[in-house]
């Protein structure tokens, strides 16, 4: 603490002020003056306790302190004929370990990186193995990526794949029905900071001085993209597939009562149109039950920036296959 010689009084640093939530408390040298501090020290405390909530009102939920160390491992290597060389690699995550695909092929550009994310009961090997008709389209999507010269990444949302041990194996499609709405929370709120410290990590290990980060995300991964893109500007573009806008509209239609929605504001992408950073595509159907016509529309008429796209498809929330051009053409357009 740095005390002045002038009437021996004590003026806190901002330093101060934060290191010691009581300093309002502390009992500075006696002066005349000693009630008109105690009152102007109060106010400064008071200032800038706003000052710090208020920037973290709309970004704590998705912020961390960075990994000093993220102990990765490579779990699984494969070569393929064609080129591709597929590892899956393990790190520490925000509160657990987190495994992720990391995909190269034969045109691989060092730093251009585009992040793939899964739907809600999906995992990471739906982009790798076309078990439905829309994992087919991924990984027409995901291969489209690789011959373009971009490295993928692909990590599994928390309670999700290998992590679904996280929720004792409950589905995540049940949290809703099951009254859980911490679980709900921590799946969106976890998902964003284990994705920003896989950034963390391939910048830690890349040799150049940039990175391109795009993220593509289908439903559940729709909404993690819009919530990822109001917090973190490392990204480059967009692309958000089909994906429910409204976290409290969505937990009721699952089963979830409409008290128990209340804390589900702060992870719902409505709420985040304001504050998209990249450059956004909206790829969107006009017969989606998760979301209206209009719902669509009013998101993107709220985003503030002026490089957005919105487009809308004759279909349902499973997407026809030209969404796939049109995701390509929103990633590469210059």
């Amino acid at each position: 603490m740095k005390f002045s010689t002038l009437n021996k009084i004590w003026f806190p640093t901002e330093r101060d002020v934060f290191q010691n939530p009581h300093i309002s408390q502390l009992e500075p040298v006696t002066t005349q003056n000693n009630e008109l501090m105690k009152k102007l020290l109060l106010a400064v405390v008071v200032l800038f306790s706003c000052e710090y909530l208020f920037s973290q009102t709309e970004t704590s939920d998705f912020n961390y302190f960075p990994k000093p160390e993220y102990n990765a491992i490579i779990a699984e290597s494969n070569d393929f004929e064609n080129g591709t060389t597929l590892e899956k690699i393990v790190i520490d995550g925000f509160d657990s370990r987190v495994p992720f695909y990391y995909i190269t092929g034969n045109n691989k550009e060092e730093d251009k990186f585009i992040i793939l994310l899964h739907v809600i009961t999906g995992s990471k090997d739906g982009w790798i193995y076309p078990m439905t008709s829309l994992s087919e389209k991924y990984v027409m999507l995901k291969d489209s990526f690789l011959e373009l010269g971009y490295t993928i990444i692909i990590p599994d949302a928390k309670y999700h794949g290998e992590r679904s041990y996280e929720a004792d194996f409950v589905s995540p499609v049940n949290f809703a029905s099951n009254q859980d709405a911490q679980s709900i929370y921590n799946l969106f709120a976890t998902t964003i900071k284990d994705i920003r410290i896989i950034m963390d990590y391939i910048e830690s290990k890349s040799t150049f001085k940039t990175q391109s980060f795009d993220v593509i995300g289908y439903s559940m991964g729709g909404q993690m993209a819009i919530l990822l893109n109001s917090v973190d500007r490392r990204l480059n573009r967009v692309i958000a597939c089909v994906p429910p806008l409204d976290a409290k509209k969505t937990g009721m239609r699952l089963g979830m009562i409409e008290e128990k929605t209340k804390g589900l504001d702060v992870i719902s992408p409505k709420n985040y149109a304001t504050k998209q950073i990249a450059p956004i595509y909206l790829l969107m159907g006009t017969e989606d039950g998760w979301y209206t016509k209009s719902e669509a529309q009013d998101f993107y008429d709220k985003i503030s920036i002026k490089d957005k796209t919105l487009k809308f498809y004759e279909s349902g929330h499973y997407l026809p296959e030209s969404f796939i051009n049109d995701a390509i053409e929103g990633i590469t357009k210059e």
